[in-house]
């Protein structure tokens, strides 16, 4: 197998075949809508949108959302899969290096992408930035244990070939150093596990029963408005 790809060249090559039916959706998803609780008139930002899961999970007619993704093929899947109805803008960006006016957005989401994140300072440092006073942000991340399973690297298939994608390892007493450096409050952090809920629904995880699936964070910028 050749070397791995970017996380841009490989999310576009991945676009089209990408699977948004990962068991571990059954534990991020209900934290998600659990802890962003969006108001009437709320602009909220997605870091790393991909395919547009967690646009959907939240979208409705009172709210502004903007998708982010450093690729421009996940993006117009994302763009497809989204109703009129919704007020939702797209933009071609890294999640380290953001085109944000500070103070921009009452709620952010980032879901599963920091196995893609080089420096977490820079993350969290613009998580915290475009955050307003009392702004809410849910990260999400591959939990470390799961990766040490299945290897940094992202494998996948797209139009029949396989590839990698690179990916790191960051150990949860990094990930929220590198938040509580940037004055953001965790309000909550969970860990679930690889249960027999998700083994029924992918057989092949099995060898992973126990083991903490993901890396659940629900922050806060300042004081609550």
């Amino acid at each position: 197998m050749a070397d791995p790809l970017s996380p841009q060249e490989a999310y576009d090559r991945w676009a089209q075949d990408y699977d948004d039916a990962d068991p571990s959706t059954m534990l991020d998803e209900p934290f998600l809508a659990s802890m962003l609780q969006p108001r009437e008139g709320h602009r909220i930002l997605d870091l790393g949108c991909g395919t547009g899961r967690y646009i959907s999970c939240v979208a409705r007619g009172d709210i502004r959302i903007v998708g982010l993704d450093l690729s421009r093929g996940m993006l117009d899947r994302a763009r497809r899969r989204q109703s009129a109805a919704v007020s939702v803008a797209w933009v071609q960006a890294s999640v380290e290096n953001l085109p944000i006016i500070p103070r921009t957005f009452d709620r952010l989401m980032s879901g599963l992408v920091m196995d893609h994140v080089e420096n977490l300072d820079r993350f969290f440092g613009g998580i915290a930035s475009v955050l307003a006073p009392g702004g809410r942000a849910v990260v999400t991340a591959v939990h470390p244990a799961m990766q040490r399973m299945t290897g940094p690297v992202v494998r996948f298939t797209a139009s029949g070939r396989q590839y990698l994608a690179e990916g790191r390892v960051h150990e949860v007493q990094d990930i929220v150093a590198a938040a509580e450096r940037q004055r953001l409050t965790i309000e909550e952090l969970r860990e679930p596990r690889v249960d027999e809920r998700l083994v029924a629904r992918r057989p092949s995880w099995r060898p992973r029963l126990g083991c903490p699936a993901l890396l659940l964070l629900a922050l806060t910028s300042g004081l609550e408005r």
